[in-house]
């Protein structure tokens, strides 16, 4: 019963974090619109396993990262220029060019890269395991944090899955994001980086 706890607790945690429009979840709308809900699925496991990674990341060292990051601000904006270029470069980027099979076979591998670049998924990931923490033990064993990590992958692969299936939809009523899509990809990201600097106090 405590590890179908602990899996329910990541796919919740997951589901908050995953549900709001982020670069993943545009990118699998997008490509969901144009190449097919399978191509999509690709993207959304490479995310996952990068969302998987960060849930670990913060559970067992979430605050010696958060501690080192503030204590060292500039890693914090180095690491914060990473989404900042990438935003520019979408909001530059043609507004959909086709993609070719070989760079669809690479869907596993941009879903990787596209999470990585989502510094603001790591922070909330910090916040919301300190918050978990904070107000519930948690065993740490291989048995515990396996479970944990397969209920990330549930929650991650479930809204992504949520957002391919209904992609079609979702641009049908919203032309104005299936026709901009890379310029909606850039102004998240660089919102994003704004936030973030904004709580920095810069």
């Amino acid at each position: 019963m405590e590890l179908l706890i602990i899996t329910i607790i990541a796919v919740i945690i997951t589901i908050i974090g995953a549900l709001p429009f982020g670069l993943v979840n545009l990118s699998v709308l997008d490509t969901s619109y144009r190449s097919g809900a399978s191509c999509a699925m690709r993207l959304s496991h490479g995310a996952a396993i990068v969302e998987v990674l960060f849930g670990l990341a913060a559970l067992t060292a979430g605050g010696l990262i958060a501690r080192f990051i503030s204590s060292n601000p500039f890693f914090y904006y180095l690491v914060l220029a990473v989404p900042a270029i990438a935003g520019i470069y979408f909001l530059l980027k043609s507004r959909y060019n086709r993609t070719e099979d070989t760079e669809l076979k690479r869907g596993f591998f941009r879903g990787m890269l596209l999470n990585l670049v989502s510094i603001q998924v790591l922070l909330y990931w910090i916040f919301a395991m300190t918050y978990l923490l904070a107000v519930r033990d948690f065993e740490y064993n291989i048995i515990t944090v396996a479970f944990f990590a397969a209920g990330i992958w549930l929650g991650k692969i479930g809204v992504l899955w949520l957002y391919a299936i209904f992609s079609k939809k979702i641009f049908s009523r919203m032309g104005f994001l299936a026709r901009n899509i890379n310029r909606v990809i850039g102004v998240v990201l660089l919102f994003t980086v704004v936030i973030q600097l904004v709580k920095q106090g810069f």
